[in-house]
């Protein structure tokens, strides 16, 4: 029960600095639109646009983490923690080989 709870806090944490980081980009920007994605470039097809967080917005990974918690625990935590704050291509669906573009005016 300890390691549920310890773990429940630190995936809540997890997650929870993904967000604030996010909304702190865009209150930056001066951007009033959701913060559910953020201007991007994919490094495979060469998409630029709005990518989501992987682990934040699809159902999959969501499933992968509970599985990974009900089958041993580490398993959830070791994928939390290589999957956490990683973007998703539209284009392509790469995972992680994107970086940001920086708009100037």
């Amino acid at each position: 029960m300890l390691f549920v709870l310890v773990g429940g806090s630190i995936v809540f944490s997890v997650l929870k600095k993904n967000k604030s980081s996010g909304s702190s980009l865009a209150a930056d920007n001066g951007d009033d639109s959701d913060n559910s994605g953020c201007v991007r470039k994919c490094l495979t097809c060469g998409y630029e646009g709005e990518m989501k967080t992987w682990l934040s917005h699809y159902i999959i990974p969501k499933c992968i983490v509970i599985a990974g918690f009900l089958l041993g625990y580490i398993p959830g935590l070791i994928f939390i923690a290589v999957y956490s704050g990683k973007y998703k291509c539209p284009g392509c669906g790469a995972i992680g080989k994107n970086k940001q573009t920086i708009d100037t005016i």
